[in-house]
């Protein structure tokens, strides 16, 4: 588990790619293992495809604080495009740690965008490829949720697959479920 007072992460992505989920999702599950926490989206003139970003928060203790995140432990980016952006990188550092979907290895992703060379934290996740046994039955963040809770150890694996079957078992039946649990647990323990 995180050792600080509170731990916070940042998302950002397409309207559509689950950031507002996953950080509903993890929040949920660190707050049913008896942990204090919050989620919320950044709203605007969003819709599906425009950036859009989501927060969330975890402690031991009661959470104060409920402004944005400017200074993220962790910045989880749906598609590298968006490292493009001056927010993706606002308010971190060398100990930031990154989870970045892309085809690219940590130092190319370095090197293409040398705005982020001293990062040191970086991890890839190519979506495509962790989907490709799927076959459209499961939603592209289900191994992002799957690689956060590997790096922080913010909620126990059990736990965020109860969530997601009582969030999701009616929206997409026990089939997708089942599947999205494959998913889920394929990232966490062999990637």
């Amino acid at each position: 588990m995180f050792n600080k007072k509170i731990f916070s992460i940042r998302f950002h992505g397409y309207g559509g790619q689950g950031v507002k989920s996953m950080a509903s999702i993890l929040a949920t599950s660190a707050i049913q293992n008896d942990m204090f926490a919050q989620a919320f989206p950044e709203f605007g003139p969003e819709r599906r495809g425009a950036p859009v970003k989501a927060y969330a928060r975890f402690s031991l203790n009661p959470i104060l604080s409920r402004s944005s995140i400017k200074k993220p432990d962790l910045v989880v980016v749906m598609n590298e495009n968006l490292l493009n952006l001056d927010d993706v990188r606002e308010g971190t550092g060398v100990r930031t740690i990154f989870l970045v979907n892309t085809t690219l290895f940590p130092n190319e992703l370095k090197q293409k965008y040398s705005l982020i060379p001293e990062y040191r934290l970086i991890h890839c996740i190519n979506l495509p490829d962790r989907l490709i046994d799927f076959d459209n039955k499961v939603h592209p963040s289900i191994p992002v949720l799957g690689e956060i809770i590997k790096i922080t150890g913010i909620a126990p694996i059990e736990e965020v697959k109860l969530v997601l079957r009582q969030e999701f078992l009616k929206k997409i039946g026990e089939e997708k479920t089942k599947a999205t649990e494959k998913a889920l647990e394929e990232s966490y323990y062999n990637f």
